[in-house]
This record gives C-alpha cells, sequence and structure tokens, in this order.
C-alpha cells in the first residue's frame, strides 16, 4: 500500500510536464495560425487597397461584406463603412437575388468564376453593368469570397456603337450585293447565250469563269451575210468596272455588225477602237482614258471554209491533227494609243474538216496553281488543248474547266476566264 502510494505521488509532476507539453504545442499552433490569420488578412488588404478594380471580400456562408477597397465605395456612391455593413444582395438588383446566390455557390465550387449578367445598383438605385471575377479565400478563419467588379458600361456602349455600325455596313454591303446581283442579270442579259453559237457551229462550247460575281470578259457572236462574227473580250479591269466596259463593248459589235454591216475582223476592231475611245472620254474628248479591252475577232464563212481573223492582244490558236498553230495578231488595244493608231491587220486561213478554233482572255494563262503553285502559262493551256484533242470538242471544254480547277486548288482565282471552244 504504502510503495503504490508513493508511486501515484511521484507520477504527478510526470502528468503536470505532459500536460504542460500539451498546452505549449496547442499554444504555438493556435499563435501559428493567428499569424498566418494576420499574414493572409495583411495581403487580403494589400490587394483591396491596391486593385483597379471595384473588390470586395464576402462571407460565404450569409453574404455579409467583410471588406470593400475604395474603388467599391467610389463605383457604388457608399463609404466603405456603409459597405461593410450591407450584404453582397443588397448591392444586386432584386430580380437577380437567386442568380447571386448561384453564382456565389459556383464561385465556391469551381475556386472561382468569370461572369458578366448580373449588374450592381448603386446607392441611388442606378445599374451598373459589370464584367465580375471570383476567388475563394477566408476572412479571420472563415469561409469567403474575393468578388472583382469592373464597370463594362463604356465597353457595352461601344459594343452596341459596333453593332449598329456593323448592321449598318452589312445593310450597305446586302444593297451593294444586290445591285452587283442585278448588274449580272443585265450583263447575262446582253451577252449570247452559248445556244445562239452553236445554232451556227453545234460543236462548239464557252468556259466562262468569272473571279467574282461579273466579269471583265465578255463573249459576242452574230451571223450577218454568210459570215459568223464570233469575239473573245477581255476588258480594263474585272468586276464592275470591268463588266460596265463588256456591255459597252457588246454595245459596239452590235452597231459595227448589225447597223454598219463589216464582218471583216479588222476593220472591225478599227472601228471599235475608234468607238471605245470615243465612248469612254466621254463629253472631253481631249481627255485620254487608259481603258479598253484586248480582242480575238473571227468572222468566219462555213460554207467557203474560210477564217479570217483580227487581234489585239489576244491570239487565234488553230488546232488541226492534235497540233496547236498560234496566230498572235496585233500588239495593240481596242483603246487609246498614245503611240498613235495603226489599222489591224487581218489574217486570212484556209479551214480543214476537223479543225478547231480557240480565242480566249488572259485568266486561264495567269491562274496560279499545281504542284508548285505557278502560273499556268500559254504552254500549260497549249498542252491541256493538245493532249484532249481527240476528245469531243464539249468533252474537250468539259476537260479542260475540270483541268483548271484541280490545277487552281486552293488558290484564289486570279483573274476572269473565258475560253472559246469551235470545232468546223
Amino acid at each position: 500500500m504504502e510503495l503504490i502510494t508513493a508511486l501515484s505521488y511521484g507520477s504527478i509532476p510526470v502528468m503536470l510536464l505532459a500536460a504542460s507539453a500539451g498546452l505549449a504545442h496547442a499554444y504555438n499552433r493556435l499563435r501559428a495560425s493567428h499569424q498566418r490569420i494576420e499574414r493572409d488578412k495583411r495581403a487580403l488588404m494589400e490587394v483591396l487597397e491596391g486593385s483597379n478594380d471595384a473588390l470586395f471580400v464576402v462571407n460565404f456562408v450569409n453574404g455579409r461584406i467583410y471588406q470593400a477597397n475604395q474603388k467599391a465605395a467610389d463605383l457604388l456612391g457608399y463609404s466603405r463603412n456603409e459597405l461593410a455593413s450591407r450584404t453582397i444582395f443588397d448591392i444586386h438588383p432584386k430580380e437577380y437575388l437567386q442568380l447571386s446566390s448561384t453564382r456565389i455557390a459556383d464561385a465556391w465550387e469551381q475556386k472561382g468564376l468569370i461572369y458578366s449578367d448580373i449588374p450592381l445598383i448603386t446607392s441611388t438605385g442606378r445599374s451598373i453593368p459589370v464584367e465580375s471575377s471570383t476567388r475563394v479565400t477566408s476572412y479571420d478563419g472563415r469561409p469567403a469570397v474575393i468578388l472583382f467588379a469592373r464597370d463594362i458600361t463604356e465597353r457595352i456602349a461601344l459594343e452596341h456603337q459596333l453593332a449598329e455600325k456593323t448592321a449598318l455596313v452589312n445593310q450597305q454591303n446586302a444593297n451593294l450585293l444586290g445591285s452587283i446581283r442585278y448588274a449580272q442579270r443585265i450583263q447575262r442579259a446582253v451577252l449570247p447565250e452559248l445556244s445562239e453559237l452553236q445554232e451556227f457551229f453545234p460543236g462548239s462550247f464557252v468556259l466562262f469563269r468569272p473571279r467574282d460575281i461579273v466579269s471583265g470578259d465578255m463573249h459576242w457572236f452574230a451571223e450577218r451575210e454568210g459570215r459568223v462574227v464570233v469575239v473573245a473580250g477581255d476588258c480594263t479591269g474585272h468586276g464592275v468596272p470591268g463588266a460596265l466596259l463588256t456591255l459597252i463593248g457588246a454595245s459596239i459589235f452590235q452597231e459595227i455588225v448589225h447597223e454598219q454591216g463589216i464582218t471583216a475582223p479588222a476593220k472591225l476592231l478599227d472601228q471599235a477602237r475608234t468607238a471605245m475611245a470615243f465612248t469612254l472620254a466621254g463629253n472631253d474628248q481631249d481627255q485620254r482614258s487608259l481603258d479598253g479591252m484586248n480582242a480575238a475577232v473571227l468572222s468566219i464563212d462555213r460554207k467557203a471554209m474560210k477564217l479570217s481573223y483580227a487581234g489585239g492582244f489576244a491570239p487565234l490558236w488553230l488546232l488541226r491533227e492534235g497540233v496547236i498553230h498560234e496566230f498572235k495578231g496585233d500588239r495593240m488595244p481596242i483603246g487609246h494609243m498614245d503611240q498613235g493608231e495603226r489599222p489591224f491587220q487581218q489574217d486570212e486561213i484556209d479551214l480543214l474538216s476537223g479543225d478547231r478554233l480557240f480565242i480566249f482572255s488572259d485568266g486561264l494563262q495567269d491562274q496560279f496553281g499545281g504542284p508548285h503553285g505557278k502560273r499556268l502559262r500559254s504552254s500549260g493551256l497549249k498542252a491541256w488543248l493538245e493532249e484532249t484533242a481527240a476528245l469531243d470538242i464539249e468533252e474537250q471544254g468539259q476537260a479542260v474547266s475540270d483541268r483548271f480547277r484541280m490545277w487552281k486548288g486552293r488558290e484564289d482565282q486570279v483573274d476572269d476566264v473565258l475560253l472559246i471552244g469551235i470545232a468546223v
């Protein structure tokens, strides 16, 4: 009994030492926790004071605003103390309360969130659109959310202005596109259909691919006194300006062939050059326009198998027995010439059954494409026509069209394309 009592009394100092050590450890942990909270609080205050945005520290549970910076007070028209006596729901419109609660909960779950669908309410009741971002933190050891709010009133006003201007530009573009579509209908109505050429030459094709909606290339056919006149024209420019010149050109050819009765290609081009220069000069005949066209003109006597050709920067290719023979024409345009005008020259050609005639603009040869992204050039187009010479003329036209599409690939079309093929 005495031994047991002695042991009991002897263990008291040991127990006191253990208790003291436990208390010291708990105190140190509490002090470290308190210091950590204070450090976090100081860091948070630095963020509050240094932020360029309105900033609120909000209790996650009840929405109470722990702290707000001066930017927030200035934005909403409160003092910082007044904001600290309110909840986040007091500065959101009533109709947004449910959404506000949802956003706070989402921010906590996702450890942060960005949204711009909840405005803030000022002390005077004015609604301010803001872009809000949140992040999760703690304040005095309690769960909290930091809300950054940036006034986007000016941005929204600019977006509205941009939207209005964009709508205006879109409407103007739609009106312009409508006008161009109407111009396309006019151009189609003025330029003849392939069927008109096939009335004279059943074996024929027209490959016509405008770069834009309307084209600066033109084809024109007519029959006069037993001769069929075929024109391939390449007007200055493309798109609407080029298309306007095609209408002028078609009108000029109509006048020369049907009213003046001229079917000789050289004489026709002489007259067309004079008329084009006169028309483009307008009221000021001293004005010299550089606009005009390059053109190849064929005049074919089907019964006599005779062909007359003249060209201005536009050759004739005659495909005979699988080989192309080139007639170059003159190196001068249908329009004003600064170096003086001279008559166009004319080639007279005896045709053979099976001959094929090709006149064209330069859109095919100038197209970039192929495996190396280079121009097709005249040599490439000649090769296509010679390689497809065994096909029917319509099939040959389709083959050239297919090859052009494959050659171009993803390259932009650089110019209007026109190729007229006629089997004699």
